[in-house]
């Protein structure tokens, strides 16, 4: 999976870190963006096979961020991270266009599985909750 070129974009500096951390070893990380607009600006030049975006940015929504991808021609597959555990902002991620959803809580557990299941062309839907024991 090493070829995989990702894209970060998340609001919270530290989440942003955290994904570098999990993810470097494994995956060429193209960007890190703390916003909606920074992204836009420079997504295409990156040419990213995926983008992890954060449903919740602080100048626009992850959802509007991925009309807006669409609407310049950026293909890159998206995977929403999110603190949103309600299964309507999970509906409405796919219905934006995503193929994967991983809850931030879960990043750890979820993550590697949605990066690799999301690669293949394949859609990664959250199954545990936190509050859930397997």
């Amino acid at each position: 999976m090493s070829a995989i070129r990702l894209v970060l974009v998340d609001d919270n500096p530290a989440m942003l870190e955290t994904l570098v951390e999990m993810l470097q070893r494994d995956f060429i990380i193209a960007g890190t963006f703390s916003s909606g607009a920074s992204l836009l600006a420079d997504v295409v030049s990156l040419n990213p096979d995926i983008i992890l975006l954060d449903v919740s940015l602080g100048d626009m929504t992850g959802f509007y961020v991925v009309k807006r991808l669409r609407s310049i021609g950026c293909a890159a597959k998206i995977i929403f991270l999110s603190v949103h555990e309600n299964p309507d902002f999970v509906r409405a991620a796919f219905d934006a266009g995503a193929l994967g959803y991983v809850f931030k809580s879960q990043i750890s557990y979820d993550l590697m599985d949605a990066i690799e299941a999301v690669s293949r062309g394949a859609v990664f839907v959250p199954v545990r909750s936190p509050s859930s024991t397997n």
